[in-house]
């Protein structure tokens, strides 16, 4: 099978059905144990895994969306304020000045797609990105990621939202069989 740029692909199945274990493979975190995976040149990666270990809970908002410091961010090459890019993503001002550890699971969630989302990536991976998420920010969610450009990767039990954005999907049963 071939994903090629512009793809949006979901992945689904019950639980333990390897869904992350193939998104890792796709992703060259660990290696195939028969065939070959060959990843496209100048492919820059943006995945959010579902355990959304990304995070320190002791780093700021606004740290996270710029590490380097200062109150800007390039959001897709173009400047814009840390502050009303978190707006985007419905934080409040104050928010932005908070600990990640006074974030709900789904303002964690949304944080890390604001930075993912921001990034220069050209291949966003999403396992379970709609676990926590809130209805305006899963509405917010699907508009994101309708308009992102690059190829997008789902993993998602949630069957409304893989309908909404993937082209196709991969479907995996748990006793080996992939439709």
């Amino acid at each position: 099978t071939r994903i090629l740029r512009g793809d949006r692909i979901a992945i689904v199945g019950p639980n333990g059905a390897g869904k992350t274990t193939l998104v890792k493979l796709l992703l060259g975190e660990i290696p195939a144990d028969a065939g070959e995976v060959t990843l496209g040149t100048n492919l820059e990666v943006a995945y959010i895994d579902q355990a959304r270990a990304d995070l320190k809970p002791d780093m700021l908002l606004k740290d996270v969306l710029a590490p380097q410091g200062g109150d800007q961010i390039l959001v897709r090459g173009s400047p814009k304020q840390v502050a009303a890019y978190a707006k985007e993503f419905l934080f409040t001002d104050a928010q932005v000045r908070q600990p990640v550890r006074s974030l709900s699971g789904g303002e964690r969630n949304r944080l890390l797609l604001a930075r993912a989302l921001a990034s220069p990536a050209n291949l966003l991976v999403l396992d379970e990105p709609t676990n926590d998420l809130d209805m305006d920010t899963l509405d917010l969610l699907e508009d994101l990621l309708a308009d992102f450009e690059g190829t997008l990767i789902l993993v998602s039990h949630d069957r409304d939202f893989v309908d909404r954005l993937a082209s196709s999907t991969i479907g995996l049963n748990g006793r080996g069989q992939v439709v």
